[in-house]
């Protein structure tokens, strides 16, 4: 039987893979390249839409909910269901989500100078998000002296009242304000709705032409 001391001995024989001190820098300069890669990727993903992103599951509220602004008469709300009679005098406005995910701007128009379409019990809804670049366009906050639909990112300026014909890029027609400044390419579309126990509610139609932002 070996003695502990022949067993130590042993130990001490046994040869250890060595490395140099320039195989140990290179070792850990690869390491952290690959975690500054693997942190890049995650940081990519996290960005992008997922798979389905944008899709609605199953059945879709189509009532409109206020959005998120601050220091507007709507902050209180925000997330609650748009009511009819909190729209109660012209040019009153508010930044509303549709189906979750699709950004609009609620507007009480005065009827009588509204051309190219119908007001629904006073009120018109258009795509909040800019047919440019798809920053999301405002109501009388940036410009609460204007009556326009007005994008801060270029200065794009939409008008409410003056409704137009126009054709997105897969070619379908619609509705829109009319583009009166900046590089906007396109009318922002009206989101047709309809009025349900006093809630304010979207009529899916056509939901791929508020697809235009990917």
């Amino acid at each position: 039987m070996r003695s502990v001391t022949e067993k130590t001995d042993d130990r001490r024989k046994m040869k250890w893979p060595t490395m140099s001190r320039r195989q140990f820098v290179e070792a850990i300069v690869s390491a952290g390249i690959a975690g500054t890669v693997v942190s890049f990727f995650s940081l990519l993903m996290s960005l992008l839409p997922s798979v389905g992103a944008g899709e609605q599951q199953g059945e879709v509220d189509n009532v409109l909910r206020y959005g998120p602004e601050k220091g507007t008469w709507y902050s209180a709300k925000a997330g609650a269901e748009v009511m009819l009679e909190d729209f109660d005098e012209v040019g009153k406005g508010a930044g509303v989500l549709w189906r979750k995910s699709i950004s609009a701007i609620l507007i009480r128009v005065d009827e009588g100078k509204l051309r190219g379409a119908k007001a629904t019990s006073g009120l018109v809804a258009f795509a909040g998000a800019c047919t440019h670049l798809c920053c999301i366009s405002t109501w009388r906050l940036d410009r609460p002296n204007e009556d326009v639909l007005f994008c801060r990112c270029h200065d794009g300026a939409f008008d409410p009242y003056d409704i137009v014909k126009d054709v997105m890029l897969n070619g379908a027609e619609y509705l829109g304000a009319k583009v009166i400044a900046g590089p906007p390419p396109r009318a922002a579309p009206i989101i047709p709705i309809e009025i349900k126990d006093g809630k304010v509610a979207g009529v899916p139609e056509n939901l791929d032409l508020y697809s235009y932002c990917g």
